[in-house]
């Protein structure tokens, strides 16, 4: 039994300390947690950016093996991009952008005038979007143009460009921009 005079003894002394602890460790818990949950959304975001910068490359490779391959075909800017859009499959990002340009600079890059160009592009490239998938209306660099002579033998380029969506918005929202380039020679017909 406890008598009246160890209950204000307990009463004096306050709560135990296994008591203040639990608090505590509450406390850390939540901080912990918050830590591992960013952890883990940054984690899946890399993860799934990765996955799509390979698809885009794969992409990439793939227009550039087609252009290579159908050289100065009237229709192999058609050809190029059904290669990318099969390479892409099931990639969720929008809006795709691809840019056939002639490649015969020093290191292949891209001619200034094709940088940010829209279709139809110029007389340096072709760009097209992903509404050309479906649609396709011939870009300004004309296939039949394109150099496959067994002496000179020119190099295209293919950009693809997408603008991924971000998957979880704990690290912020908006898209990020997935960009490959391929070059090849055009092989002699």
């Amino acid at each position: 039994m406890i008598s009246l005079i160890d209950f204000r003894d307990r009463k004096r002394r306050g709560p135990t300390p296994g008591h203040r602890e639990r608090g505590a460790a509450l406390v850390e818990l939540s901080i912990v947690a918050i830590i591992l949950v960013v952890i883990a959304a940054g984690t899946l975001e890399i993860g799934l950016a990765w996955s799509d910068a390979q698809l885009v490359t794969q992409a990439s490779r793939s227009g550039a093996r087609v252009a290579a391959q159908v050289g100065d075909d009237p229709n192999a800017d058609q050809y190029i991009l059904d290669a990318v859009e099969a390479a892409l499959g099931d990639l969720n990002s929008e809006p795709v952008r691809v840019t056939i340009y002639n490649a015969e600079a020093a290191d292949g890059t891209m001619h200034v005038s094709c940088v940010g160009a829209s279709h139809p592009g110029n007389t340096r490239c072709s760009v097209y979007d992903e509404s050309h998938f479906a649609a396709f209306s011939q870009g300004n660099w004309n296939p039949t143009s394109r150099d496959s002579t067994i002496t000179t033998g020119a190099y295209i380029g293919i950009e693809v460009s997408v603008d991924r969506p971000l998957a979880t918005t704990i690290l912020g929202t908006g898209t990020m921009n997935i960009t490959e380039t391929s070059i090849m020679r055009i092989e002699v017909n």
